[in-house]
């Protein structure tokens, strides 16, 4: 869409008039108080040769491209989410969340990033997206259901919209979970009257998603939902729900349930982070968090405690060595004053979007005590307790290019350096999946020998 250049100031304060009152996730005045323009300037391609315009500080992490975001649409407003896809061909994309759409971005090269498919939406500040077989899964705080979209001609150029699902009763959603082990995908929060806690699909059919159940007993903010490897529980389906009593906050904490049997989800256990005995300050919201590639730890964000108590950027550290009793046994801070977003974790690193201060990576080698070893600001000027910035950071691309979406900014495109790339960490095994593994590997032994007999 083309405006003329004498239009698009009209039309930009006319988008961002709409949106700074949203409808929130959760209700807080400061949300919608920080609102800021989107950066109105030029972007950065390395390969174009050139600096930015902006000076970013870093450390560790090197800057491909940003793609601002009037480079996607010239109404778009804001940025949300961001997630990842690589190809068949191997190729990689980034999918990023917009206050309109939703855009698509070719990475394969970092320093070179190109736009290619802009998909309309809601209007909406909240836009997250999970991906799984050759199909990205896109919700909204604004409605629309779950819009489904095939990349699988990406690599020609053409993303379509294969469906809209709008089964499972209000249309909005938070967030969205998959597990890609089981084929179920997870839509979490959307609103507070009826609390909404997790709706199921099944992703039997990846481009018809066909909801099945619901766990309504707590407002699910967010959720990450995995194959779990450790007995008792070994091979169950486990979502961690981070979950207040509404979507305005109350009782925050983590809510573990067992969802094998879509028809008798149970729950396992809970940590209320907002009661002693407490390792540290009271959480006042249960916003994000991430599993430790081994399962034995749980990174968990506040992201309100750092602008109402003052307390520096603080992850807490989960223990989770008994699903039935989660006990808090640590936290850590980089000492910045920012507050913390969303995390990731992968192999020995835990990545962190941490709004105003950016990207932080930390080093987790002592799971207990991850140490910043690596970090990229993209909001300079400070590193105030407030929202703006750095909103999310994906580093599953196999390449190890990082991606980052930012609320005013758009997408950021980064290689680490060697010395952040993640060290692998082995998940753990359970005695029955130990044994499980032992056997499987002493009849592709058998078998490897049978095949030498007959070969002879």
């Amino acid at each position: 869409m083309q405006l003329a250049p004498h239009m698009k100031p009209i039309v930009l304060a006319l988008a961002f008039a709409l949106l700074s009152t949203p409808t929130r996730a959760h209700d807080d005045e400061e949300f919608a108080h920080d609102r800021q323009p989107p950066y109105g300037g030029a972007g950065y391609r390395a390969d174009e040769g050139g600096s930015p315009a902006i000076s970013f500080l870093s450390s560790g992490i090197t800057l491909g491209s940003w793609l601002p975001l009037l480079d996607f649409d010239p109404t778009t407003t804001s940025a949300s989410d961001c997630w990842g896809y690589t190809s068949p061909s191997g190729r990689e994309y980034a999918i990023i969340g917009l206050s309109n759409g939703t855009g698509v971005v070719e990475v394969t090269n970092p320093g070179n990033a190109q736009i290619v498919a802009v998909m309309s939406g809601v209007t909406s500040l909240w836009r997250d997206i999970k991906v799984f077989d050759q199909y990205a899964y896109v919700v909204s705080e604004g409605g629309g259901g779950i819009q489904v979209f095939d990349l699988g001609q990406v690599d020609a150029g053409t993303v379509t919209l294969a469906n809209t699902v709008t089964t499972g009763g209000g249309l909005a959603s938070h967030n969205v979970a998959i597990n890609e082990n089981t084929a179920y995908l997870y839509r979490a929060g959307g609103g507070s009257t009826p609390v909404l806690g997790l709706r199921i699909y099944d992703l039997a059919d990846p481009a018809n998603p066909l909801f099945v159940a619901q766990w309504n007993d707590r407002y699910c903010h967010d959720a990450q939902v995995v194959t779990w490897t450790r007995s008792p529980f070994a091979q169950k389906e486990i979502a961690f729900c981070y979950a207040n009593n509404g979507s305005a906050g109350g009782n925050p904490g983590v809510d573990i349930l067992d969802v094998t049997d879509k028809g008798n989800i149970t729950l396992l256990g809970s940590i209320d982070l907002s009661l002693p005995p407490i390792f540290s300050h009271a959480a006042l919201y249960s916003h994000q968090g991430w599993l430790s590639p081994d399962q034995r730890y749980l990174y968990f964000g506040d992201e309100v405690d750092e602008g109402t108590l003052g307390t520096p950027t603080t992850t807490r550290v989960i223990d989770l060595a008994d699903l039935t009793n989660p006990v808090q046994v640590a936290t850590f801070s980089n000492g910045n004053t920012s507050r913390d977003h969303n995390v990731y974790t992968l192999g020995n690193r835990v990545f962190e979007a941490n709004y105003r201060s950016g990207l932080r990576v930390f080093d987790a080698t002592d799971p207990i005590a991850p140490l910043e070893i690596a970090y990229f600001d993209t909001y300079p000027d400070d590193d105030l307790a407030n929202y703006n910035g750095l909103w999310n950071v994906y580093p599953y691309l196999p390449s190890g290019t990082l991606l980052g979406s930012d609320l005013e900014k758009g997408l950021f495109v980064w290689t680490p350096d060697q010395s952040v790339l993640p060290t692998p960490i082995t998940p753990a095994l359970s005695v029955t999946g130990t044994a499980l593994f032992l056997f499987v590997l002493l009849i592709v032994t058998a078998r490897r020998r049978l095949r030498r007999r007959v070969d002879l």
